[in-house]
């Protein structure tokens, strides 16, 4: 009997900070095809762990094109929380930084992956969720959402996290 290859899920990482949802991502069998991360320590970060993958610095100029970085399944990231949670200022997914999920949102519209994964905090279902839930379904997308501890994933502590 002929064995049938396993097809490889690829992904793509938004805002991808040290790698941890890269690094939990590749845990769960998938790999990992490009990082967008604009923090310098971060990258020398990520280029220690993932050092042959193709990395970008800036989200807001991250292409326009889809054959610019590999084809992936899927697209996961953590846009910036510091208008959404509720120790910033309270400016909202329009806020300077997390109005930075239009680009997010950009992106997905441009790749069209067959998922995407959103990770913020549990302000965002209160300042924000009727946006990013609005422009996912605008781009064809269903979604489903939870409240999860982190600690869940094996950080040293409770603090929540909401994926869509």
């Amino acid at each position: 009997m002929e064995e049938r290859k396993k097809k490889i899920v690829r992904f793509g990482s938004l805002f991808a900070g040290i790698g941890g949802m890269d690094l939990g991502l590749e845990r769960a069998g998938m790999e990992c095809a490009w990082q967008v991360e604009i923090d310098e320590y971060a990258q020398k970060v990520l280029q220690k762990h993932w050092p042959n993958v193709p990395r970008w610095g800036d989200i807001r100029t991250f292409p326009e094109c889809r054959n610019f970085f590999p084809g992936v399944d899927v697209v996961a990231g953590g846009f910036p929380c510091q208008d959404i949670s509720y120790a910033g200022r309270g400016a909202g997914i329009d806020g300077l930084r997390s109005g930075l999920w239009s680009e997010f949102s950009r992106v997905v519209r441009v790749l069209r992956p067959r998922v995407v994964i959103v990770e913020n905090v549990p302000a965002l279902l209160a300042r924000g969720i009727d946006r990013v839930l609005g422009d996912l379904a605008k781009s064809g997308y269903d979604a489903e959402w939870d409240c999860l501890p982190a600690a869940a994933f094996g950080a040293p502590h409770k603090r929540d996290r909401v994926f869509v």
